[in-house]
C-alpha cells in the first residue's frame, strides 16, 4: 500500500513519451531507450531514459531498472564516447 503522505504538497507531473526504441538480447530481455517529456504546472523538461526489462510468457514487457538523464546533446555525446571507449 502506498503511503500518500509522502506526496503531500508535491506537484503532480505528467510524462509523455516522445520516441522510443529497443535492443533485444538474450532469450527474453531488452533495453529500451526513450526520449520523454515531464510536465508540471509551471515547467517542462525533456530527458532520456534507458530501461532494462524482460518479456513475460504472454509477450508483455516488464521493467526492472532504469536510468534517466537530461536530453542535453553534450551529455548524450559524452555517454556515446564513453561507451565506445570502454568497448575498445
Amino acid at each position: 500500500r502506498r503511503d500518500d503522505r509522502r506526496y503531500e504538497g508535491r506537484e503532480r507531473v505528467e510524462y509523455e513519451v516522445i520516441k522510443t526504441d529497443a535492443v533485444n538480447y538474450g532469450n527474453n530481455k531488452f533495453l529500451e531507450i526513450a526520449r520523454k517529456k515531464v510536465r508540471g504546472r509551471e515547467n517542462e523538461n525533456e530527458f532520456v531514459s534507458i530501461s532494462k526489462g524482460y518479456f513475460t510468457p504472454d509477450g508483455s514487457k516488464k521493467y526492472k531498472e532504469g536510468l534517466g538523464f537530461p536530453a542535453d546533446q553534450n551529455i548524450v555525446d559524452d555517454i556515446i564516447a564513453k561507451l565506445s571507449s570502454v568497448l575498445q
